[in-house]
């Protein structure tokens, strides 16, 4: 008995830690895109960043998160979607910061995700005309990201963006009205008569989980 003790206690010792690996990436990869963000002074169109599992997509749930320099280190802070709320800043950049992530121990693949979504900021509700601009809006930054050869030289390369997909926090809030609907998410056509239409379309804008473009991919 005293002999299967010992074997136990060794194999727990020697089993391998389940301690989730960093996952960390170079900070100025983030500050290429925000600064094309910010230099295009969208009313809605941002760009997300997350970190989802490679094989599901799904959100990594992190432990922990920080960005870090070789004289300073500060929080990155991150939501439960497991979203990066990432500062634009130039120092960072200059000082070559890295970002670092730490998952749960269960979450093995993790991989970033970049997203160009709308962020509706203080809007009560939404409209034609403001589905409208963010169609425009995202057509634009998607060019922007592409760089100049894509942009002017080989636009056709750029994948077709059909409308949005408007994904509500819950079923009911789906607004067939508006186009093609499955659950809680819409997929809208968004037609050229809408630019200066304020007819509303969503009443509660915060039922509104996210927005982003609906490409033919």
């Amino acid at each position: 008995m005293k002999n299967n003790r010992i074997l136990l206690l060794l194999a727990l010792l020697l089993a391998p830690s389940l301690k989730a690996q960093e996952v960390a990436f170079a900070y100025d990869s983030f500050y290429d895109r925000l600064k094309v963000v910010n230099k295009g002074q969208y009313e809605f169109a941002r760009i997300g960043f997350y970190l989802v599992d490679t094989n599901t997509m799904k959100p990594c749930r992190l432990r922990s998160g920080e960005i870090v320099t070789e004289k300073a280190s500060l929080p990155l802070t991150y939501t439960e979607d497991a979203q990066l709320l990432l500062p634009f800043d130039k120092q960072l950049d200059k000082d070559k910061a890295k970002v670092i992530m730490v998952p749960h121990a269960s979450e093995a693949n993790c991989q970033l995700k970049m997203q160009i979504e709308a962020e509706l900021f203080e809007q009560q509700s939404l409209s034609k005309a403001d589905l409208y601009t963010m169609h425009q809006e995202f057509e634009q930054l998607l060019a922007d990201l592409s760089g100049f050869f894509v942009k002017y030289l080989f636009s056709f390369l750029l994948p077709e963006q059909q409308g949005l997909i408007v994904n509500f926090t819950t079923p009911d809030q789906a607004m067939t009205n508006i186009g093609d609907c499955q659950v809680n998410s819409c997929q809208v056509v968004v037609d050229e008569s809408w630019q200066n239409n304020t007819t509303t379309l969503v009443e509660q804008a915060e039922t509104v989980h996210s927005i982003q473009p609906w490409l033919a991919l």
